[in-house]
């Protein structure tokens, strides 16, 4: 498990799931709370940055509404405000992944395409070791030369 899961299993059981069994419609942690629950020395900006997270905000059901201490925004003394989001839509585990947007939102939609040649990245592999050996003979009608440079009567 990594540090910032750490941190986000920490927050979820300890400041979230509580929080929802209350009622409460939001929840504010202050960085060094986590830090020092959770026994650890001088891994702050971790804590900080993983409270800050999309992720943690995704997998936990929360939305990042405030952020108040130093400029720097990695010191124990930062408070993190959360509105909670509704509880079926973010049930931490289990939870179907938001949807994509943009580009995202493409990603796969013509793999089954790329499946008879070996998928894409062998598609591209073959490609790029064919690239450039075929030159094809370009003709300008008003010109009287070839790309070659022979004369043409």
């Amino acid at each position: 498990m990594t540090f910032s899961e750490e941190v986000q299993q920490y927050f979820q059981g300890n400041y979230v799931i509580p929080a929802r069994q209350r009622g409460q419609a939001s929840v504010e942690v202050k960085a060094g709370d986590i830090h020092s629950s959770l026994g650890w020395t001088r891994r702050v900006p971790l804590v900080c940055a993983a409270l800050s997270s999309k992720k943690l905000q995704r997998n936990v059901g929360v939305r990042l509404t405030k952020k108040e201490g130093p400029p720097s925004g990695q010191s124990p003394t930062v408070i993190f405000r959360y509105e909670i989001l509704d509880r079926e839509a973010s049930s931490a585990q289990g939870a179907e992944p938001a949807p994509k947007r943009g580009l995202l939102a493409a990603y796969g939609v013509a793999a089954h395409l790329y499946r008879p040649v070996g998928g894409g990245d062998a598609f591209l592999k073959a490609e790029r070791e064919n690239f450039g050996s075929v030159v094809p003979e370009i003709h300008d009608a008003g010109a009287q030369s070839s790309v070659s440079g022979s004369a043409r009567p």
